[in-house]
């Protein structure tokens, strides 16, 4: 989907936002659950300042967020790309079999005039 104005933009944006959050949330829980294994069973981690604790649980929910974003970014174009197809082919129907509001008028139309 090609965003063109300031609306789609501003969507878009919003949406890819929302999948960073959650996928940032997801995978900053898998960090702490990994954080809190290596802190059960290897002393070397143990000894690591909090600092360091702390930039590992990051780099999880970073890369995450940065994942679930793009996932969520594509998802977005793919559902724009589908709006836009079905509109064009419901125009292009509109041009081969006419306009079904207009038929439903004309066969209306004579039957209301003989009644």
């Amino acid at each position: 989907m090609r965003v063109v104005t300031n609306t789609e933009q501003e969507s878009a944006g919003r949406h890819a936002m929302k999948g960073f959050a959650i996928g940032a949330a997801q995978w900053a829980s898998v960090g702490m659950f990994a954080s809190g294994l290596l802190y059960a069973f290897t002393p070397w981690y143990k000894k690591q300042q909090t600092v360091n604790k702390f930039y590992i649980v990051m780099c999880f929910a970073l890369g995450g967020g940065s994942y679930k974003s793009d996932r969520y970014m594509v998802q977005f174009e793919r559902r724009g790309r589908a709006q836009t197809l079905d509109e064009e082919t419901k125009k292009r129907y509109e041009l081969l079999y006419g306009n079904a509001v207009e038929a439903q008028k004309t066969l209306e139309t004579p039957s209301t005039a003989s009644a």
